[in-house]
């Protein structure tokens, strides 16, 4: 029998981590984006970022919700820009769930990357500048409608790293702190009587 576990662990990018708690519920400065990343794919990223979603929604009248960089993408309708539009899978679910209805899906999934994608970047038919440009426009818009803003990473650490778009890069860019989600343990479990 194989158990599995996951550790959660804490990253914080700048010297104001260290200030007091206090000083934090009492300042009218807004709280760093939060960001969820793992170490590989399929260890919990959703399921942190829903269960931290129904703590800020506690704590904060809007809370605001952006995957910079998906991979698995569905079809929904943009209201703002009256058409259909392609948004990562996990968009849907906390933009439903959680009732976002201050932010538009087109800002919520500025870029995806399916199949192919790599191939059109190195190609050249994809512009970096661009990309980075539509994870700023889109975070700034979720940024001004929200109270705090809780990001969601993709895949695990490489995801992106051909095209300039890792989960380090985006957080670093949007000045996040960072919760990574790694699978827990030493090795495998097995029961008593269970041959080695």
């Amino acid at each position: 029998m194989i158990l599995n576990s996951t550790a959660i662990i804490v990253a914080r990018s700048s010297t104001t981590a260290s200030r007091s708690t206090c000083h934090r519920l009492f300042s009218t400065k807004k709280p760093r984006p939060i960001f969820v990343a793992a170490t590989k794919q399929h260890v919990g990223k959703t399921t942190t970022s829903l269960a931290l979603m129904s703590g800020l929604q506690k704590r904060f009248a809007k809370v605001g919700f952006i995957k910079p960089v998906g991979q698995q993408h569905v079809t929904v309708y943009s209201p703002t820009l009256g058409e259909d539009i392609r948004v990562d899978k996990d968009i849907c679910l906390l933009k439903e769930e959680f009732h976002l209805d201050h932010i538009d899906y087109q800002h919520m999934s500025p870029v995806i990357i399916p199949r192919g994608y790599t191939k059109r970047y190195i190609d050249g038919k994809i512009c970096h500048d661009k990309q980075l440009k539509r994870i700023m426009a889109s975070f700034a818009e979720v940024s001004r409608a929200s109270d705090v803003v809780l990001a969601e990473g993709t895949g695990h650490c490489a995801v992106g790293s051909i095209v300039n778009v890792n989960n380090a890069h985006v957080a670093s860019m949007l000045g996040a702190s960072m919760l990574l989600i790694a699978n827990g343990g030493l090795g495998e479990f097995q029961t008593i009587g269970e041959p080695m």
